[in-house]
């Protein structure tokens, strides 16, 4: 079924509500399954590439599902209302997760981040004690992920949104497609 412009806001809503979701079963799954993994420079490697294959994928199902053409205007909307979507359903899972059903997560997984992080930075030929005031500044960034106030919640989601246009707009300049002004002589 095409849809047009006017449906482009309930179909960006969709995707971005699909790329939440799986964005939050993949980090309930680490999390339950291999908590050691959150701690390791690789798996963040990784976790961006399959994040940005999904936005990939799902951008271009909403150029699909409107038609095939969307000029930049229409893409960043779509792309921008999706992704601001799916960051706002991450976010407030993660904070419900965090501060409510797991509440102890943050001690359970800052020894993965600290070893992690110190084994990166020793390979990187840093000495101990910046890599102790790193690995320290880093603990206190996360905290404010795992176990946010409500300025960390604000401010890690102003971050995201700046984080998401920028996405945003990158993402539209690559996937518009105008349509054709005139019609091929074979037809």
């Amino acid at each position: 079924m095409e849809t047009t412009l006017q449906d482009l806001n309930k179909s960006a809503i969709t995707n971005g509500l699909i790329i939440g979701a799986l964005s939050v079963v993949i980090g309930v799954v680490t999390y339950y399954v291999a908590p050691s993994l959150m701690g390791s420079t690789s798996y963040g490697i990784g976790l961006m590439i399959v994040s940005i294959g999904l936005y990939i994928f799902f951008t271009l199902d909403l150029r699909k599902k409107i038609g095939g053409y969307w000029d930049f205007k229409a893409a960043l909307k779509g792309i921008f209302l999706m992704s601001f979507i799916a960051g706002l359903f991450s976010i407030l899972f993660n904070y419900v997760f965090y501060k409510f059903i797991e509440p102890g997560a943050f001690e359970s997984i800052s020894g993965y981040i600290s070893e992690g992080m110190s084994g990166t930075l020793e390979n990187l030929g840093m000495q101990q004690e910046q890599i102790d005031e790193a690995v320290a500044k880093q603990l206190e960034t996360m905290k404010g992920q795992f176990d946010p106030t409500l300025t960390d919640l604000a401010r890690n989601f102003g971050i995201a949104v700046l984080i998401q246009f920028i996405m945003s707009l990158i993402f539209a300049a690559i996937f518009k497609k105008e349509q054709p002004v005139f019609a091929s002589t074979e037809e």
